[in-house]
């Protein structure tokens, strides 16, 4: 009862401050930036790549919403950017994973943007 409440008011605050468009802007610069730092291997269409990698950030950013599972709380996300954070997680084809892409996805929504 007290997760389910505790839940429900975080994800109200997180749905009102990505409604702003600077919040989400910011967390896809920071998402972006932490992806930066990942290991990739060279590929011919890098740029391409992270051209649709920033379009489903974007897409991610207004999906976003939390939860408990297993008595621990996660970073859940709705659609098709369940597959990117799944991407990120755990690596691809053209990039190692990230271990902290959740706290830095939640920690991107948390911070007031620059003015």
């Amino acid at each position: 009862m007290i997760a389910d409440a505790f839940t429900a008011a975080v994800d109200k605050v997180m749905a009102e401050r990505l409604e702003d468009r600077k919040q989400r802007e910011m967390v896809v610069s920071a998402l972006l930036a932490g992806f930066d730092r990942l290991q990739k291997k060279k590929v011919p269409d890098e740029a391409k790549r992270l051209k649709e990698l920033q379009d489903r950030m974007r897409l991610m950013a207004e999906n976003v919403s939390l939860g408990f599972v297993n008595g621990r709380l996660v970073v859940k996300v709705k659609g098709s950017s369940e597959s990117l954070m799944k991407e990120l997680r755990h690596g691809t084809d053209w990039y190692a994973p990230w271990d902290k892409v959740d706290e830095t996805l939640l920690a991107a929504i948390l911070v007031d943007p620059a003015k």
